[in-house]
């Protein structure tokens, strides 16, 4: 797969999977479906009360067990038809062939009350089937019911309650604890802790004061904040996740595709066995039963009702699937490359050290730093001014403080003409510096009065679960952990060395690392690549398949990978593996019960053991056997 179409083919236009279709799954067509039930079960009861109660007027039972029959497979033949009208690639249409055969069978044959019970039982039995997977699909619509709920708007001191979707940018909203937030935005006052575990899966609630971003769905536990909305409905990050969950349902796997692709063959073989059974029996109750048994309603249900709880299993998890292929995607899966900054490391630079040169007291050049750096909202400049907080230093006041992006900071302080910023720019400034200072890519040099006075050194954070990430990659058959960063050689190797990486490249720009991911393809190596979605765009976009880390509040981890991790938690990256392994042997589980049992079934219908009423038993059994073991993915946890 090339670079330039993964990344095209996540949404395919207009594609719908069987289990979507499955019969009619509103509310509404289900009762229909049990009214045409019940009309037919009456009618089928009144022939047989007839048949009792006046055994010389058979033709009178005859003829309500026919109207039986007829209603109770007018929706079999409805959704035989509208198959047939649209003539789309869908199993569905091949099963609704099937029994639509085996009721005309039936009558053509006179058998008008097995007909009838042959046509409810299938349908009590899609019915039930469509209830059953209607129950999968809740646990993803659990998540889309999030975002409707009503808000409390502010409005010159008056509190109005209104539904969240009416909402505006620049409306102020009152959110009292125990209210769930109705839209993203940014609290203007008040102190809390919100859960945000319905999107990002992660238990542990988050603290938010005054100016921290809340999100639409999650829950207010502590406090009553005040939240200027910053973004309604769909364009919220919870909009957004809806938007991808409805797209993923709505996609299919290779594995499904294949299933449909054998349908066609399947039916003409079914009617040779039917056919050799009638000629070789004369019992037209025989081939019925074949045909019935034969429904192949198994491998409809196989993959999709798998991939749908496999969906809603990873939602849980705060695990962001665009597609239901990447289950199966996941399990070729042996080399995993991890951008290094926000991904096993926490992207927050600490302080690692002061060095004074002339010297300058290391308290003295710290605050020196942080009093220039506080006029600067650079990660480097924010890491200076919690250090001198830390250490409980009070910076002086700088003036005429100018920042040059990316290089550094010139102000006066205390009368002194003060520089911080990286070596080749204070040199630049005509600083004399030592031919060390250029090795030192993480580090900060201090000059006052024109005079190199120290330097302060950065290291960053390596996140806890990045120490045990490799063993658990290998337990799960990836074999090759790489690391690959822009950070000069001495500092990736200490985190490699900290995190138990062998492999890792240093000083690596976007290009080489999208080139890093090219050379493994190339080598036939099948690649998972992980970052924040943020630097590492190229090399995302090249890998089998790619993950972003921390989506809750980047719209581009959202847009750029495969699968968002909507929490800054690399072991949801196991758990999803785990959870493909599990979908596709479930799949696979489904199908080969599914190939034995109809086996089996053809067989003993053949030999004359099986009715068609029967039979029509026997092909429910098969179809609910794969949803419920299907639905043992819903309890997936990791």
């Amino acid at each position: 797969m090339t670079e330039e179409t993964h990344h095209h083919h996540h949404h395919p236009g207009g594609e719908r999977h069987a289990c979507c279709d499955h019969h009619d799954e509103t509310e509404a067509g289900l009762k229909i479906r049990l009214a045409f039930v019940l009309c037919g079960l009456l009618c089928l009861i009144l022939s047989g009360v007839l048949r009792w109660a006046r055994p010389g007027q058979n033709d009178l039972a005859v003829f309500w067990g026919m109207i039986g029959a007829v209603v109770s497979a007018v929706p079999i033949l409805r959704d035989a038809v509208k198959g047939l009208r649209a003539r789309s690639e869908n199993t569905e249409f091949y099963m609704n062939q099937f029994i639509t055969l085996a009721v005309l069978a039936c009558f053509v044959s006179g058998r008008y009350v097995t007909a009838g019970v042959v046509a409810i039982i299938l349908l009590v039995g899609h019915i039930l089937e469509d209830r059953s997977l209607l129950g999968t699909n809740e646990a993803i619509n659990s998540l889309l019911k999030l975002s409707r709920v009503r808000a409390r708007r502010v409005k010159d001191g008056r509190e109005e309650e209104i539904d969240a979707e009416s909402l505006e940018e620049g409306d102020v909203v009152r959110v009292r604890p125990g209210d769930t937030m109705p839209a993203d935005g940014r609290v203007v006052s008040g102190f809390s802790t919100v859960n945000q575990s319905s999107i990002t899966g992660e238990s542990l609630p988050a603290e938010a004061g005054a100016g921290a971003a809340v999100f639409a769905g999650t829950s207010n536990l502590t406090g009553s904040l005040e939240v200027e909305v910053t973004k309604t409905g769909s364009h919220t990050v919870l909009g957004r996740v809806k938007e991808i969950v409805e797209e993923a349902r709505g996609t299919r796997a290779p594995i499904v595709r294949l299933t449909e692709e054998y349908a066609r063959y399947y039916m003409p073989l079914i009617l040779l066995i039917a056919g050799f059974v009638l000629f070789f029996t004369r019992d037209v109750r025989r081939a019925i039963s074949v045909i019935v048994v034969s429904i192949p309603c198994t491998f409809v249900l196989a993959g999709p009702s798998a991939m749908v709880a496999a969906l809603a299993a990873a939602s849980r998890m705060g695990i962001l699937v665009k597609s239901v292929r990447f289950f199966e995607v996941a399990n070729g899966l042996d080399t995993v490359v991890f951008d290094k900054t926000g991904t096993l490391t926490t992207g927050e630079l600490k302080t690692a050290g002061v060095h004074s040169h002339n010297g300058m007291p290391e308290d003295e050049i710290l605050a020196l730093a942080a009093a220039l750096e506080s006029h600067s909202t650079h990660p480097v400049a924010r890491a200076v001014v919690r250090a001198a907080e830390e250490r409980g230093l009070r910076p002086p006041a700088a003036v005429d403080v100018q920042e040059m992006h990316g290089r550094g900071l010139a102000g006066r302080i205390g009368g002194r003409e003060a520089l911080v910023g990286r070596a080749a720019w204070l040199q630049e400034r005509h600083v004399p510096l030592r031919e060390e200072a250029f090795a030192e890519l993480s580090a900060l040099h201090v000059a006052v009065d024109g005079v190199l006075a120290g330097s302060i050194y950065f290291a960053d954070t390596i996140r806890s679960e990045s120490r045990t990430i490799g063993g658990s990659l290998r337990e799960l058959g990836i074999d090759r952990c790489i690391m690959l960063t822009g950070d000069r050689q001495g500092v990736a190797e200490t985190i490699a060395r900290g995190i138990g990486f062998t492999e890792f490249r240093a000083e690596c720009l976007p290009e080489q690392k999208l080139e890093a991911v090219r050379g493994l393809k190339s080598a036939g190596r099948k690649v998972i690549v992980v970052g924040d979605g943020v630097n590492d765009a190229p090399a995302l976009a090249a890998g089998d398949l790619s993950v972003a880390m921390g989506a809750l509040g980047s719209d581009v981890a959202i847009q750029t990978a495969d699968i968002a991790l909507m929490a800054s938690d690399l072991s949801r990256i196991p758990h999803f593996l785990a959870l493909s392994d599990k979908t596709l042997r479930i799949i696979n589980q489904n199908m080969l019960c599914g190939f034995a049992f109809i086996g089996a079934a053809v067989a003993l219908s053949g030999l004359g053991f099986i009715s068609p009423i029967c039979a029509a038993f026997i092909h429910e059994f098969g179809a609910f056997f794969v949803i419920f073991n299907s639905a043992r993915l819903l309890r997936f946890e990791g």
